[in-house]
């Protein structure tokens, strides 16, 4: 029988140094690896409102830059592909509808 893990826990190894990670038990692993995913979200989420805000401030131009890939590539050292998905990423989204809506839209026509 495999006990369940708490993953959830508050108890967390983050910051383990490279060389550590063997000597981690499991479970301290497992809550590693949420602990890590937690936080790429929310750096994630940061850096989508900071590309968004970046572009409806017009920094590019203001700083001399063609345009937001172009200010991104510089300012971040990363590829124009890189930059022009996270300038995609932080665009706003529709949407789409559910399927209960579409199946409800369709019933009333």
């Amino acid at each position: 029988m495999v006990a369940r893990v708490n993953t959830h826990s508050t108890a967390l190894a983050p910051d383990a140094p490279v060389a550590g990670w063997p000597e981690l038990a499991d479970v301290d692993l497992l809550r590693t690896l949420v602990e890590i995913e937690r936080r790429r979200r929310r750096l994630d989420a940061a850096m989508r409102a900071a590309v968004a805000e970046a572009g409806r401030r017009g920094l590019a131009a203001d700083t001399g830059y063609r345009d937001t890939v172009e200010l991104l590539t510089d300012l971040l050292r990363i590829s124009a592909q890189e930059a022009r998905r996270r300038i995609g990423y932080a665009a706003p989204q529709a949407r789409s509808r559910s399927r209960k809506v579409w199946k409800a839209l369709a019933a009333a026509s």
